[in-house]
Formats: C-alpha cells, sequence, structure tokens
C-alpha cells in the first residue's frame, strides 16, 4: 500500500462516524450551487460517499478511480454533464475538513491528510475529462460515418453536419471546463506558498479562459485585498505590481454580499472602478469558507456581456478548489514554522 492510500486509509476511518452529517451537508451544498436538483444530489452524494468510504478503507485507491471512469463513461454516453460530478468533488473536500481538524491534533498528520486528499481530487477530475474526452472522439466519428452514409441526401446532411457543430460545441464547451479545473489543479496543487499560487493560479485560468484579465485576491488581516493577477498581453492594471487596498468595486460588492456579481457593461455600474484600461465587462466570484468571504476571483474582458450563467458555475467550481488550495498553503507553512522551531 502507497503511502497517499494509507493516509487516506486513516482519513475514511476518522470521518466514518460523521457519515450522515457529512451527506447531508454536502447534499445541500451542491444543491445550492443549481447544478443538481436536490433529490439527485441526495441520491448521487449518499451513493459516492459510501463507495469512497468503502474503497478508501481498504487502500483502494486505484479500484475508486477505475469505479469512477466506468461510471463517467456510462454518464457522457447517455449525454449527463460532468460538471456537477466535478463541483461535487470539490465541494465534498471542504465538507471533510472541519471533522479532519476535530479527529487529528497532530497538525502534520493533519497537513498530510489534507495534501491527499487535494491530490485525490485532482486524480478523480482527471478522470472525468479523459471520460468526456473518449466520448467527444467517439461522437465525433459516429457523426462523421452517419454524414458519409448520407452524403446522397443533402438535406438531409446539412441537418447532420448542424446537429454535429452543436454537438461538439457542447461536448467541446464541458471538456473546456472541466479540463480547465484539471489544469489549475495540477499547476497549483503543489504550491506552498500562498502569493506564487494566487499568481499561478491567476496565469492559467486566463491563458485557458482567454479573458483580458483575471486576478486572485484576499483579505490580509487588516481588512486590505492583497493578490496577484494576469493580463493578455498589452493589457495592464492602472495601478501595478501587487493588488491591494481596501474592498470596493465590483470585487468588494461580490466580497459584502458573498455572492457572484455579473456585470455586462461596467460603465452603466456605479461601483466598478476603471483600473484595468479596455474592460467593458467583469465577474467578481467570491472565495468562501463558510460563511466568511476571504476574497473574491475576479474575471474582465474587452467583450460587453462576456459572462454567462455557464461561466458563473465554472468560477464558483474553481473559487471553491483555490480556497482549499490557499488553506494546505497556509497548514503547510505552519507546520513548516513549527517544525524549524
Amino acid at each position: 500500500m502507497t503511502s497517499q492510500a494509507a493516509t487516506l486509509q486513516r482519513v475514511a476511518e476518522q470521518v466514518r462516524p460523521h457519515r450522515d452529517a457529512i451527506v447531508e451537508q454536502w447534499t445541500r451544498a451542491v444543491a445550492a450551487a443549481g447544478v443538481w436538483t436536490a433529490e439527485r444530489a441526495r441520491v448521487a452524494c449518499g451513493r459516492a460517499f459510501d463507495g469512497l468510504l468503502t474503497r478508501l478503507s481498504a487502500g483502494d485507491v486505484e479500484g475508486l478511480l477505475a469505479d469512477e471512469a466506468h461510471q463517467a463513461a456510462i454518464e457522457v454516453r447517455r449525454g449527463t454533464s460532468l460538471l456537477g460530478a466535478a463541483l461535487a468533488i470539490r465541494v465534498l473536500d471542504r465538507r471533510l475538513v472541519p471533522h479532519l481538524v476535530a479527529a487529528e491534533a497532530d497538525r502534520g498528520a493533519l497537513a498530510e491528510a489534507l495534501v491527499a486528499l487535494d491530490e485525490l481530487g485532482t486524480r478523480r477530475l482527471e478522470v472525468l475529462l479523459g471520460a468526456q474526452e473518449e466520448e467527444s472522439a467517439r461522437r465525433l466519428v459516429e457523426a462523421q460515418e452517419h454524414a458519409a452514409r448520407a452524403s446522397e441526401r443533402a438535406r438531409e446532411v446539412q441537418r447532420a453536419n448542424e446537429a454535429l457543430r452543436r454537438a461538439e460545441a457542447e461536448s467541446r464547451h464541458r471538456a473546456e471546463q472541466i479540463g480547465l479545473l484539471s489544469s489549475v489543479a495540477h499547476r497549483i496543487a503543489p504550491m506552498r506558498e500562498p502569493e506564487e499560487l494566487m499568481q499561478q493560479a491567476a496565469e492559467t485560468i486566463r491563458a485557458r479562459m482567454n479573458h483580458t484579465y483575471v486576478a486572485v485576491v484576499v483579505l490580509d488581516d487588516g481588512g486590505s485585498l492583497v493578490g496577484r493577477w494576469s493580463g493578455r498581453p498589452g493589457v495592464g492594471r492602472l495601478s501595478h505590481g501587487r493588488a491591494e487596498g481596501a474592498p470596493g468595486g465590483v470585487i468588494g460588492r461580490a466580497i459584502r454580499l458573498r455572492a457572484p456579481q455579473v456585470v455586462g457593461d461596467v460603465g452603466a455600474d456605479k461601483d466598478y472602478h476603471p483600473d484595468v484600461p479596455g474592460s467593458r465587462s467583469e465577474m467578481a466570484i467570491p472565495l468562501l469558507e463558510g460563511a466568511e468571504a476571504l476574497g473574491a476571483l475576479d474575471f474582465q474582458s474587452e467583450r460587453p456581456f462576456a459572462f454567462a450563467l455557464d461561466d458563473v458555475a465554472a468560477g464558483e467550481t474553481l473559487a471553491e478548489f483555490i480556497v482549499i488550495a490557499l488553506r494546505n498553503a497556509r497548514l503547510y507553512q505552519e507546520a513548516r514554522k513549527r517544525n524549524h522551531g
């Protein structure tokens, strides 16, 4: 058994007594995100958590991933989006943390458990991405074969091609969202310096989503915003360097209300702070830990009305992961300070 499997086996035993409470909290959080209905969330979360406990208790991480790969292949074959499953994976990590903190007095062992959970979550997201990509390829081949057989019927070929383009666009969009999560997870999961983590997150998200500007900001002990940002080549901030200051603008509103803020036309928004030349629209997603807003994930675009509901859902999932990654980094820093006196 690997050290990671042994650590996750210990995690399973620590959270097993709290199974019902965790499943209930997890169900409510997933249903509140609006990706699944409350009933579907209840059934899916209960079944998934029991399977997770069974596999981790046996030290069988690879068996867990194989089970999830098989189920993901079935779901995408049915045409079901895997975005809900991706969101559920990251939300569960957050629900487990309070129980692990209460059960594990050894801060070093706690840090190891959180890192192991984070690495497992990354591998589970990769499984979802792989299933989506395989199904997209299968559908493409299937549609191409159908189009070839229908080549003599011009009208049917045209309708098939239009349907194919719509299916490809939808599959591509879903794969891009899951791929974004996997890409960000790969880049920042190993990082233990919070500012480097925020910088890499901003750069990776901006590059993958092709937005004009992305920033990750958090509130420091004095209540000021500090963070890192990334802009498209040629795009900069009027105030250079680290983004800092009291929480104002659309970001400040997202933090105060603890809810996503989408502004289609920044010129018509009284709170907008014109710090990024050329921006026409903005989306700010709060970084939430329980009921507390720790900061925000900010997106700006040169295009008006650039952000839709799918972007909000993807942004909230990214925010969940960034909160977990920042917490892991802080725990690691604390453990290192204790170990070095």
